[in-house]
């Protein structure tokens, strides 16, 4: 280095940087005489397209106020000024009645009508070629009443207006005003009735909001029902306690049921009927500030309503619900009783029928002096030991507690029943915490007791509450349950354990040794894996250290990120989504059941004709009531979920910790993980939704099993039958799977397990930390890795792969069947079975497949995205949080484009949208998308002097942790989108990774902006409590608006309180240029690549936003444009693109300038990014001589003296030094 200043010395550089400074000041002297003529650069942006495109029309600029027109001069803003004159009416009095008929034949009307709504739908919305004026006037007229009656559709319209230009908005005026003057449909001149009540009666049947009283109305139902039955058998057993017979006590309950109904119906209905009213208060609220919005916008009013006005109206609103909910409050005690009656009815019907069937196999059983009857099979009497549970409580009840528990009568029976409550909590909690389990199990391996003693101490422990700590409370009573135990007798019994061992001697011993389930537990685990006793020996062979600070530390971080993605899925929007894939992940299942169910039941016909030679009809009826069942079992559970809850915990009794998988699991924490209470009240909605489908599949799983061993779950119910835990476990675990919440075993029978099982424990061991080894792993990546793991194993089932593997198991199976040897036809059922199940999944699932490709085929040239949906008013639903129906579209896309690069044409896909859509996983959002977006791409690269490195690496760092505490905030977005529907400065979208500064401030700024960007209410914060709480202003307003690169206005979210009720999220319509780049596959932020600053970026986005409006638009609608086809049209995009793009970026550079000198700057975004974008090398030596030169580094020169472009010489200098080199 001091060679090359030696060759060129410092006065060469000094007399170089003074050339450069004299010519920025001749370019701002230029600048500033271009201000004179055309502040905003146009002038220069004009001579440019006259030079490029010399053969196309100048199109005329529109020169649009954005500022609102007083309502005396709207007129002068419409198409048609005569028009919209006439519709204010005469001033001072009424407006004349206007005919239907007179709508139809007026010109202006229909001309205006044309206009707007192709504006405010697409060029597609206006009167089409054949469409008659009486026609045309009619889907006005629907879309006037959809406005005015629909909560959607008002919340569009208030969308649209805070975009529309003043021509539009004014041509909207004269034509709702117009409207107005239509006499109502049962007056003469108006419609027709049936045309009014289709339209008013299809708005109200598709408004969300209609549904809120019926879903209150069914929960007060059902907490009507729960209560009657309480007080039915409460007063029932009170009865019987007086001495009253047992007809009479339920006769007694019933007339008190009936007498207090209406109160049990008032107190059902009191949370519910409080939800209803207060939603009602919310909707009026919103109904009257929403409507004049759009009034004013129409020029009908001069300002929107104040607090005042809304509240009146929402109080109003709010009042005429609860009253209407009122009434329907003081019915709902007759139909819990109603409800109490139906279930007892049920249950008596269960009795009846398991009372016969037991009946006939017993009949059946003496004439053919067999057991082995068809159907007469008893799943609850598959072991011994269920056996003696089905008399359990029988024997006990005769056991008096002063009994001698020595007494050598009933030793073996307590012996028999303490083991199956050791080993049953041994086996639960093996499952569940392996190293605790290994912890107890320890002396066993180590050869220093016997397995009887270790089951000896495990009870006494269990019994003495040594052991509370270890095994669950839940998992001890369901054990003792399932023994046929109170919780009293065992924890007697295992407190004079050491008497029964000593009366018994070493029978005790003895039998806790030979008892077979144990010995499969531990009997042979160290022969089984030769290695595993060295490992066990090293595992504990020393004590396990206290924890540290870093242990409790990465505990508590842990910790955090249970709560932050417990509170991502917190928002209303994400219920409804979850309760839309129920719905769907219902119908798949549905279908493939019905294939299924028809294949079994006509298997069984076919072999029982071919026995019999007869055909029976009562086996026709009872196959088809089988198949109704097997196919709608969980959609009639769903809607009488009341009966499904109730059969649920039935089922559960002796099984809490089951349970509490089924009620608790949220779908990235498991129901013994723990969560604050408030992140469990936050997400009540979600659990409850996942409750209901939970339950349902839960019940119809067991339902469908019992049905064809003969019996069915009411049987199961009202016999008091318990059946076997593995059963239990299974309906448990498609339970969770159909709500995608199941935790994929290691070894387990589902398809990816194995690998599943890695991912998820792997990415939650890591926790929020920013990938490994450069590879976007860990919870900060993938909040959602179960969800993933389950999305990808449906998508696996559900595919025409999985026909093929049910025919290759179909033919297993029938080969195994006719062997002679019992194992091998007991193996080919089980692979019969299994083709079934794969045969129907893979049947539906090519249904799927075609689906999607018939769809992707014929949306490929609208401008849609393969994941979007167009929707009537032309806006786009994102549909991939609306699992499954992303994968069958990635599917039908990726199908399209095969055929599409046969025939020549571009492709649309990249890698990683295929994973995205396959797998569920979201690179666009969060902290996943900030760490691939900055942190890899930043830090991955080549790039930087240490100095300007390590606040880059500070700056992301910030930025990720930003995002991670914003995602905890997930809560609050539902306040935000409130905020956004009332204030359309809340509802434009705002930049948060524009970040401006130096070192640690840029840091600050970027956790800051983060972390913050979702709070609702920050614009009214104000900068003096900012600084207060955290040194800087955290106000909404400060940060700066989203630039878009393809239109000159900022963006604005769409129906934010529609999405939250809705579960989707809509786009605005999109322009000429936005429908040719989703026809592409392009994203927009695409169309301007990443400077190295975003601050930067976003000049450059304004700028071409503007030249795309002014310009591009133009040329895209040229004939010779769209006369091209395929890969020619899109390299026609993208040159222009890049030209307007360059175009953009230069005439940024001047905005930036311009902004930095009335900052008192001398450097720019584009300087910053530009000096970061130097080669390493380069960088380098530009350091090295500022450290030599000033003792500084350039960033910190930078930052000393703004005044002073140092970066730009920066660039200069490293780039002359790297030459000088060569």
């Amino acid at each position: 280095m001091k060679q090359i200043l030696a060759r060129t010395g410092d006065a060469y550089f000094d007399s170089f940087l003074k050339e450069e400074e004299d010519k920025e000041e001749e370019k701002e002297i230029k600048i500033e005489e271009e201000d004179k003529k055309e502040a905003t650069g146009d002038a220069y942006f004009d001579s440019f397209l006259k030079k490029e495109e010399p053969t196309e029309e100048t199109v005329e600029v529109s020169t649009d106020d954005k500022t609102p027109t007083p309502m005396d001069e709207l007129f002068t803003k419409a198409s048609d000024q005569e028009y919209a004159i006439k519709t204010y009416g005469e001033e001072g009095g009424d407006k004349p009645i206007k005919t239907y008929d007179e709508f139809v034949k007026d010109k202006q009307f229909l001309n205006t009508a044309n206009e707007y709504m192709i504006a405010r739908f697409g060029k597609n919305a206006g009167q089409q070629e054949g469409e008659s004026d009486a026609d045309f006037t009619d889907r006005f007229i629907e879309h006037y009443r959809d406005v005015n009656t629909n909560t959607l559709d008002l919340m569009g319209q208030v969308d649209w207006t805070r975009g529309a230009s003043e021509k539009d908005k004014a041509n909207y005026g004269a034509l709702f005003r117009d409207m107005e003057r239509l006499p109502s449909f049962y007056e003469e001149g108006g419609t027709s009735a049936f045309d009014a009540i289709m339209d008013y009666g299809s708005a109200i049947l598709t408004d969300p909001l209609t549904y809120l009283g019926f879903g209150a109305g069914a929960v007060a139902k059902v907490g009507a029902t729960t209560a009657a039955k309480k007080l039915f058998l409460e007063t029932a057993k009170a009865e019987v306690k007086r001495g009253a017979t047992k007809k009479a006590a339920q006769e007694t309950a019933k007339k008190e049921v009936e007498r207090q109904s209406m109160k049990l119906g008032l107190k059902a209905s009191a949370k519910p009927l409080a939800l209803e009213t207060a939603a009602g208060v919310g909707e009026g609220y919103y109904h009257i500030g929403a409507g004049s919005e759009i009034d004013v916008a129409a020029h009908k009013r001069e300002e929107k309503a104040g607090f005042g006005e809304k509240a009146l109206g929402g109080l109003l609103f709010g009042t005429a619900v609860g009253v209407l909910g009122g009434v329907g409050a003081l019915g709902a005690g007759n139909l819990g009783v109603k409800g109490m009656e139906r279930s007892f009815k049920l249950q008596a019907q269960a009795k009846e029928n398991a009372l016969k069937r037991k009946q006939e196999v017993a009949k059946a059983k003496n004439a053919a002096d067999s057991e082995e009857i068809v159907d007469a099979f008893d799943p609850i009497k598959a072991t011994d030991w269920d056996e003696s549970v089905a008399t359990g409580r029988e024997i006990l009840e005769d056991l008096d507690p002063a009994t001698d528990l020595t007494s050598a009568s009933i030793q073996p029976d307590i012996m028999k029943r303490l083991q199956k409550i050791a080993f049953d909590s041994l086996q639960d909690l093996k499952s569940k915490d392996i190293d605790a389990f290994n912890t107890l199990t320890k002396p066993i391996f180590d050869r220093r007791k016997k397995t009887s003693m270790v089951l000896k101490e495990v009870i006494q422990g269990l019994a003495t509450g040594t052991e509370k700590g270890v095994i669950e409370k839940d998992s001890l009573v369901g054990a003792i349950r399932r023994a046929g135990l109170t919780e009293e007798q065992f924890f007697k019994i295992g407190l004079d354990i050491p008497d029964v061992i000593t009366a018994s001697g070493s029978n005790f011993g003895t039998g806790l040794q030979t008892l077979s389930s144990a010995q499969k537990l531990f009997g042979n685990i160290m022969g089984e894996d030769p290695s595993l006793r060295k490992l066990y020996r090293e595992k504990f062979g020393k004590e396990n250290p206290t924890a540290t600070v870093m242990g409790k530390a990465h505990d508590l971080m842990m910790r955090l990120d249970r709560e932050r993605r417990a509170l991502m899925v917190t928002q209303l929007a994400t219920t409804v989504r979850n309760v839309g894939t129920g719905a769907m992940r219902m119908t798949f299942e549905g279908g493939a059941n019905l294939i299924e169910s028809a294949i079994y039941n006509l298997g069984r016909g076919v072999k029982s004709f071919s026995e019999t030679g007869k055909i029976d009809a009562g086996a026709i009826w009872k196959s088809t009531k089988d198949m109704f069942y097997d196919s709608f079992g969980t959609a009639i559970n769903v809607v009488q979920f009341g009966e499904a809850r109730d059969l649920t915990e039935q089922l559960l009794r002796y099984d809490p910790s089951i349970l509490r998988q089924i009620d608790r699991s949220l779908q990235e924490v498991g129901a013994d993980q723990t969560l604050t209470a408030m992140t469990r009240k936050l997400n009540t909605l979600n659990m409850a939704q996942d409750k209901l489908f939970r339950r349902a599949v839960f019940t119809a799983t067991l339902d469908k099993q019992l049905r064809r061993m003969g019996t069915n779950v009411r049987e199961v119910v009202a016999t008091n039958k318990v059946l076997p835990q593995k059963m239990l476990q299974n309906a448990m675990e498609e339970s969770l799977a159909f709500t995608f919440a199941r935790m994929p075993k290691k070894g387990g029978d589902k398809v990816g397990d194995n690998l599943g099982n890695m991912f998820v424990r792997l990415n939650e061991t890591l926790g929020p930390a920013p990938g490994l080894l450069g590879i976007p792993i860990g919870t900060g990546a993938f909040p959602y890795a179960r969800f993933m793991v389950n999305a990808l194993q449906f998508n696996l089932q559900y595919q025409p792969g999985s026909a093929v593997a049910g025919m290759i198991n179909g033919v297993k199976g029938l080969i195994n069947i006719g062997k002679q040897d019992k194992s091998y036809k007991d193996l080919g059922a089980k692979q019969i079975a299994k083709a079934r199940e794969q045969m129907s999944r893979g049947m539906i699932g090519m249904a799927a497949f075609y689906a999607g490709y018939k769809y992707r085929l014929e949306h490929q040239d609208d401008g849609t995205k393969w994941y979007e949906y167009k929707g009537e008013d032309g806006r786009n639903i994102d549909l991939r949080p609306m699992f499954p129906l992303a994968p069958y579209l990635l599917i039908g896309e990726v199908m399209v484009q095969l055929k599409n690069k046969i025939a020549g044409q571009p492709d649309k896909l990249d890698a990683k949208e295929i994973i995205e859509g396959f797998t569920g996983a979201t690179f666009r959002t969060g902290a996943g998308a900030y760490m691939i977006d900055n942190v890899f791409q930043a830090l991955g690269s080549e790039d930087g002097a240490k100095q300007l490195k390590l606040e880059q690496v500070f700056e992301y760092m910030a930025g990720y942790l930003g995002e991670l505490a914003g995602g905890g905030l997930t809560p609050l977005k539902v306040l935000t989108d409130i905020e956004a529907a009332f204030d359309v400065e809340a509802a434009y979208v705002r930049d948060s990774k524009q970040i401006e500064g130096f070192g640690v401030d840029r840091g600050l700024q970027a956790f800051k902006n983060a972390a913050s960007r979702n709070l609702p209410f920050l614009g009214g914060l104000t900068d003096k409590f900012g600084q207060f709480a955290f040194g800087t202003d955290i106000s909404g307003q400060s940060l700066p608006l989203a630039e878009s690169p393809t239109r000159d206005k900022p963006i604005i979210k769409q129906s934010t309180i529609g999405a939250q009720l809705t579960g989707v999220r809509k786009t605005e319509v999109r322009n000429t240029l936005e429908n040719e780049l989703a026809n592409f596959g392009l994203e927009n932020y695409e169309i301007v690549t990443y400077s190295g600053d975003k601050k930067a970026d976003a000049f450059t986005k304004a700028r071409l936003g503007k030249f795309v409006e002014q310009g591009l638009l133009q040329e895209l609608e040229s004939e010779s444009y769209q006369n091209l086809k395929g890969s020619k049209r899109k390299t026609a995009l993208k040159n222009k693109l890049k030209r307007y793009r360059k175009l953009a970026k230069d005439i940024a550079k001047i905005d930036a300038m311009m902004d930095a000198k009335e900052k008192g700057k001398a450097f720019t975004a584009f300087d910053r990014a530009e000096y970061k974008r130097l080669t390493s090398a380069q960088k380098s030596l530009a350091e090295e001589y500022y450290m030599e030169k000033y003792g500084k580094s350039v960033l910190e020169m930078q930052e000393e003296e703004p005044n002073v472009n140092h970066f730009a010489s920066g660039k200069l200098i490293g780039r002359m030094l790297s030459k000088a080199y060569q």
